[in-house]
């Protein structure tokens, strides 16, 4: 392994510091070379590559924090310091910012004195060796206990760039709110805490200033997505009619642009399974009323002939959305895709500890039929996306947020009710 050539190390990280960075963040050490450290990612999610690089420098402060009881977190990008009482948010900027370099110095900042050291002032930081400017937004509690900044990375967050950059490049920073509070802290309060103040701060940030902020969940791992429908290699002219407003909601989840967006996707296809209810539900109500007709036993001129044909139209009409549902995945959809999905191995994605709480789970053992227990799942689902109530009554089923680390689950979820949702505009042709 060459020796870094960089005067201000002497010497490599040894092999158990290397490692701690391996496992803290889901990398394998593949060589050391100059003043950077190079790794392949363990996890296959889209925004990591093969072959990733990291200073030196910042690889021995990750260490030194990781030796504190520093940590990633769970369910967004970035880290949770607890012995001394801090967390940094990778964030995302959504749309134009009004805290440009040009524009900053217009706007005052709430800060005060504290006790926290800080690498950079508002409204401007310098990189003087780049020859660089950033802004910087700053604003501290009146106590002076707890401080909250946007600014360029620490090097807990440091971004990882692919071998062969420029020195320049490969020093270059990413945007990440840091929450300074006063002194250690146990770690849950901490993450708890911060990401109360974080949640604060980046609403007011967009409501008042139009400067949209969001933090940066984890996504899902790609290695772990499960395809429900194989691809077709032949390529025909088409022969399925498709109605204007179901050929955009089924093109919605390929926007490239809405990627990640797994609740609307999964939305778009729930508003073509709700397109054909009423034509299904029709159908169904004709198809049992033409069979009572035909029934042996059937007479004009008795009331109980009748009335069969009466209770039968109005329990249609009364079907709930969830049987509905049901009915439209019974009729549209073969018992046998459905079994066939089921039997990809999901992970457990769809059993009892699956990563998907409120819904219903899917055990093709229970005696139910697949499409009464989907028709369930797919339905609870859809109310834990769209009813955001803050009723004691909701508690069991709160609501599925759009980057919630479930949403970040919902793939095989999607894929379901994506096949469905082919089955259906298929049969409805």
């Amino acid at each position: 392994m060459p020796e870094p050539t960089g005067d201000h190390h002497s010497a490599l990280l040894e092999a158990g510091q290397i490692a701690q960075i391996e496992k803290e963040l889901n990398l394998e050490h593949v060589s050391t070379s100059g003043d950077f450290l190079t790794f392949n990612s363990n996890e296959k999610a889209g925004w990591r590559q093969r072959g990733i690089v990291m200073p030196i420098e910042a690889a021995e402060k990750i260490v030194q924090a990781i030796n504190r009881g520093a940590s990633r977190m769970t369910e967004y990008e970035g880290w949770v310091d607890p012995d001394r009482g801090f967390a940094e948010f990778e964030i995302n900027q959504n749309g134009i910012n009004a805290f440009r370099v040009q524009t900053v110095e217009r706007f005052t900042f709430d800060t005060r004195s504290c006790v926290h050291e800080h690498a950079h002032n508002p409204p401007l930081g310098r990189d003087e060796d780049r020859d660089y400017a950033y802004p910087v937004i700053r604003v501290t509690s009146s106590d002076g206990s707890t401080c909250m900044e946007i600014s360029p990375n620490s090097a807990l967050c440091v971004p990882l760039m692919p071998p062969g950059v420029s020195e320049r490049e490969s020093s270059r920073s990413q945007t990440t709110l840091k929450i300074y509070l006063r002194g250690g802290s146990a770690k849950l309060a901490l993450m708890r805490q911060s990401r109360e103040l974080a949640n604060s701060f980046l609403f007011e940030l967009n409501a008042r200033h139009r400067c949209a902020y969001s933090l940066r969940p984890k996504r899902e791992s790609l290695s772990h997505r499960r395809r429900g429908r194989d691809i077709s290699y032949s390529v025909r002219f088409p022969r399925t009619p498709v109605p204007d407003n179901v050929a955009t909601l089924f093109s919605i989840p390929s926007e490239f642009t809405l990627r990640g967006n797994s609740t609307l996707f999964y939305l778009s296809y729930y508003q073509i399974l709700e397109h054909y209810l009423p034509a299904v539900q029709q159908r169904e109500t004709v198809r049992k009323v033409r069979r009572i007709l035909c029934s042996l036993d059937f007479e004009e001129g008795k009331d109980s002939s009748v009335l069969q044909i009466v209770n039968s139209v109005a329990r249609s009409r009364g079907a709930s959305e969830g049987e509905q549902l049901q009915n439209l995945i019974e009729e549209c959809v073969p018992g046998n895709k459905l079994a066939e999905f089921f039997a990809i191995d999901h992970g457990g994605h769809f059993g009892s500890k699956g990563p998907i709480s409120g819904v219903h789970s899917i055990n093709a053992k229970s005696g139910e039929s697949l499409a009464s227990q989907v028709a369930k799942r797919i339905y609870m689902l859809r109310n834990r996306i769209v009813h955001a109530k803050d009723d004691v009554r909701f508690a069991e089923s709160k609501v599925l947020l759009p980057l919630s680390p479930e949403a970040m689950r919902l793939y095989p979820d999607i894929e379901l009710i994506r096949d469905i949702a082919i089955e259906v505009i298929a049969d409805n042709r």
